[in-house]
This record gives structure tokens, sequence and C-alpha cells, in this order.
């Protein structure tokens, strides 16, 4: 539910800014950029404060804020207030994810089965909110705070779990140390990517989709998702699952740079749920196998996605400015995704990714 509703209002928010609002690139640019500057922020904070307070405690506060702050946006206004909102929503969404992915780990969930329903939710709430907006682009944002009334409710049949409250420094360096190889990969092909999603639904509007048709192009990039999550992910080691997801990722850009209608990227989304499903979840297994401190490491994950959404807009604004065009963005994504494939072969070599490998980790942390 929590995924249904985020992006939801992702998909349409830039949309109601430029064609409703009056937005030019630019100004969508630093409300994505200022959006992202706030999920970082929170998410490091309310990552080690799962690890501190609790799971249950941090995930409830943060989507009945989030619940709250989405809520907003069903209200025609101004784009400095919509501005506003968004640092609002940033924060809010920020809380939680830590926390989510800690507890479903020690409920002993796989990770690509937990991935697969946040995959599910991105589908099925881009679909719904595209069929509502439809009728007035307001009512998408309705539908994402619907979403999150029931994923904030939902948070309430949660069972406790017997967790010790770990001590977490303020700055935790060494949990920083012990994932950078993953927090480096996925920030670099993340800033690059996101530049290419701050005009996606843009690209798509210019190529001859309407509302509806955006919904049916994310839900099948949400679908593929959840069937490789679900179906491959598990059985593999994470850092194979990494590597792949990268290579996946470049190939997914040049791909879609070669689009010349809508219809031929929907066939690209299919390889963009499994380099996504990849990358994601032998991410969240690389964080969670290899720490005691889960919510935390989790936590710099989810910030590592937060500030690669900082930058993306930089790198999109830059690079429309100097070419008046979608598809320097997406050849830039495509580039970057293979540095971040190096990057990461040779700075995670030797590493061992399996729980077993870091057992004396978790003795020594407990």
């Amino acid at each position: 539910m929590a995924g249904a509703a985020v992006l939801s209002a992702f998909t349409y928010l830039p949309i109601l800014a430029r064609d409703t609002l009056g937005a030019d690139e630019f100004y969508i640019t630093l409300i994505v950029s200022a959006y992202a500057v706030a999920a970082f922020t929170s998410s490091y904070i309310f990552g080690r404060a799962g690890d501190i307070y609790g799971r249950r405690i941090v995930l409830r506060v943060g989507l009945f804020l989030s619940m709250l702050s989405f809520g907003l946006l069903m209200i025609p206004m101004s784009l400095e207030l919509l501005f506003l909102a968004r640092v609002l929503n940033g924060f809010c969404i920020g809380m939680y994810p830590g926390a989510l992915a800690a507890y479903a780990f020690e409920s002993n969930m796989k990770m690509g089965r937990f991935a697969s329903f946040g995959a599910l939710g991105w589908g099925a709430g881009t679909v719904v909110a595209g069929y509502a907006a439809g009728f007035n682009i307001y009512w998408a944002f309705l539908v994402s705070a619907a979403f999150f009334v029931v994923a904030f409710g939902s948070a309430f049949t949660l069972p406790k779990i017997q967790v010790k409250s770990i001590r977490v420094p303020l700055f935790p360096v060494e949990t920083f140390k012990r994932n950078y190889p993953v927090y480096l990969a996925v920030y670099i092909r993340h800033s690059s990517a996101f530049a290419v999603w701050v005009f996606w639904p843009l690209f798509l509007l210019d190529l001859g989709g309407d509302l509806f048709i955006i919904g049916l192009i994310q839900a099948t990039n949400a679908i593929a998702q959840v069937i490789f999550m679900i179906g491959l992910t598990d059985r593999f080691d994470c850092s194979k699952l990494i590597t792949v997801g990268l290579g996946a990722s470049a190939a997914t850009f040049a791909w879609i740079s070669m689009a010349t209608t809508v219809w031929d990227l929907f066939p690209s989304q299919v390889l963009l749920g499994f380099a996504w499903a990849c990358l994601y979840v032998g991410s969240l297994k690389y964080v969670t196998e290899r720490n005691v401190e889960r919510s935390t490491a989790s936590g710099l994950l989810q910030s590592s996605l937060s500030i690669a959404g900082v930058v993306g807009p930089i790198y999109a604004g830059i690079l429309f400015a100097l070419w008046a065009s979608y598809i320097p963005i997406i050849l830039f994504a495509a580039l970057m995704s293979v540095v971040a494939l190096i990057i990461f072969y040779f700075s995670n070599r030797g590493t061992e990714c399996s729980i077993e490998g870091f057992q004396s980790i978790e003795i020594l942390q407990n």
C-alpha cells in the first residue's frame, strides 16, 4: 500500500506541475530535488531510530505522517505551496522504509518476496491513479492518500518481534564502511536513472501516451518486478544479483533511447523490471545479511537512493539545458550504469555476502 501511494503521486506530479500549474522543466527539477533531500535526511535519522526505539513505532509514525502530508496534494495550490508540500512528503516517506525492511528480515521473510509486494503496489497504484487522473489530475493524489490510509491501518496488525535495542552511533561509520560497495554503486546508477525519471511522464506524453497509458507502462514494469522478485532473486547470492542488475540497467536505458512511439517502451519495461528486481533485492540482501543494525543499514541504503534523487534532477537540468532533448539524459543513465557496475565489481571482490560469513560480526556487536 505504501509503494502504491508513493508512486501514484510521483508519476503524476510532474504533469500537475507543468500542465496545470505552469512550471517549466527547471522548476520541476527543483521540486524533485527538494523532495529527495528531505527523504535523505529522514532516512538517515529514522533508520537509526528503528534500531534504538523499535521497528513498529517508527513504521507507524512514518506511515501516519505520510498519510497526512500526501493528503495535502489534493488541495489545489500554487507552485510555491506544491514545493513545500513535496518537502513534507519526502521527509515523511523517508521515515519508515529502513524499519520496514529490518522488520521483514527479522520475521524470516525472504527479501525477494518482501520487495515484490512493493513492486506490486507500484504497478497497482499507477494504474488506479492513472484511471482516476483521467477524470481530474487531483484524483490521482486522492488515490495516493487512500493507499496510505490502508497502509497505516495495516501497520497495527504487525505482531511484536523480540529484538534487543541496539546502540548505534550518531554517525555509523563502521556500518557505512562495511556496505559502501553497494551504497556507492546504487547511488551512481540511481542518480543517473533518476535524471530520466524526473521527466519520464513528460517523455511518455510527448511520445503519444495519455495518462492511462502512462499508468499501464508503469504497471508493466511493476508486474515484471513482481515476477522476477518472487521467482528468481531469492535463489542467488546478493553480489551476483547486484552485478546483473547494473548490467541490465545499462541495456534498458540504451533500449529506451531508441523508442520512437510510446508502444516501443512496453518491452523495455520488462527488462527494466528484471534489472531493478536484481539490483534492489540484491542490495536489500546485502545490507540485511551483513549487519545486526539492519534498520540503520537499510536506512542508509534508502538514503543512497534519496541522495541520488537529489543529484539526478541536477543532471537532468544540466543535460536538458545543453541539449533540449530527453535522449542525452537517457544515454547518460546507460553510461553511468556501466560505471557503477565496474566500481561495484572491483570494490566488492573477495567480499562474502552470506549470513554465515558475518556471524562473527553479529557475535561481536551483540
